[in-house]
């Protein structure tokens, strides 16, 4: 329930001038079987607690006027709250039925972080399952075991303690970072069962515009993490990365998923040199330009 500080899970459902899908998110998260801490983190301005209570939604929100980079925001909530469990919502993602169940049950058991699989909100659009055969082929369901990815953690809060929060200044990757502090020492586990829908773009040109500002953003974080080239890396990896999840795709398809399969093929190429593209500018862009919040979400 909102605000609850006896709850066992918290969640810190993020927004960005907020938008118009935050009031999905939350109610996602309100249906949830089991009772659960929600605080809204809102940066940017814009009407967010209006937006709420429109919808008949009263819960905290953290409302700064001025746009966040995601690891404030997400360490904005986790001071907000109270509960031992702490789990993460962008605001263009919905929880599916069971995600807090599933996390409640693995952390009851021992589990110090918990990761689920992310899902395309709209799995029958072409430009929504491009976006997601581009960039989510290694956290979906069917994401190979070794290659995993592992998406939308939740963490004991003991781990913040133990490790510190996450990263203010990275435009990207801050949970990734953050989860390299504890990596060989303590064990993510995987729980099939507890789902993110992630709102992929919808239309070939939001597709392009978006994956393009996220090879931009993932070449600045890794340019902060160190190391020389950072977009020319990022364009490579993502380049050699697309027979890979078109084949896995293809290989769990039912026959009739596949024909929808071959029209997003199409837009995967021309999605996948955006994405590229967006990384390489980065390289030539000029060093001594600071990192947006522009760029934040």
């Amino acid at each position: 329930m909102p605000g609850d500080p006896a709850c066992d899970l918290a969640c810190v459902v993020m927004s960005l001038r907020s938008q118009s899908s935050v009031v999905a998110a939350v109610q996602s998260v309100l249906a949830q079987a089991t009772p659960i801490e929600i605080v809204v983190v809102n940066s940017g301005g814009g009407p967010v607690v209006a937006q709420l209570r429109d919808a008949g939604i009263e819960l905290p929100v953290i409302d700064h006027r001025l746009p966040l980079l995601p690891g404030a925001a997400r360490n904005a909530g986790i001071q907000a709250t109270r509960a031992r469990y702490v789990a993460f919502l962008a605001a263009d993602c919905l929880a599916a039925p069971g995600w807090a169940a599933g996390r409640l049950r693995e952390h009851r058991a021992g589990a110090v972080a918990v990761a689920g699989v992310l899902l395309n909100a709209y799995p029958a659009n072409v430009s929504a399952r491009a976006f997601d055969l581009l960039l989510h082929y290694r956290m979906g369901r069917h994401a190979l075991a070794g290659a995993r990815l592992f998406y939308g953690l939740s963490y004991d809060r003991r781990l913040f303690e133990r490790f510190g929060t996450f990263r203010v200044d990275l435009p990207a990757g801050e949970d990734t970072e953050f989860n390299t502090r504890f990596a060989g020492l303590l064990p993510v586990v995987f729980a099939p069962d507890v789902r993110t829908a992630h709102r992929n773009p919808t239309a070939p040109g939001d597709l392009l515009h978006d994956v393009f500002r996220r090879g931009l953003r993932r070449a600045r974080a890794n340019a902060q993490l160190g190391g020389g080239r950072p977009g020319l890396r990022v364009a490579i990896e993502t380049l050699r990365g697309v027979p890979w999840g078109l084949r896995l795709a293809w290989a769990d398809a039912s026959w009739a998923e596949r024909r929808m399969l071959l029209r997003a093929a199409v837009l995967v190429p021309p999605a996948a040199f955006a994405y590229a593209a967006g990384a390489l500018a980065h390289d030539v862009m000029r060093r001594s330009s600071p990192p947006s919040p522009e760029l934040a979400r």
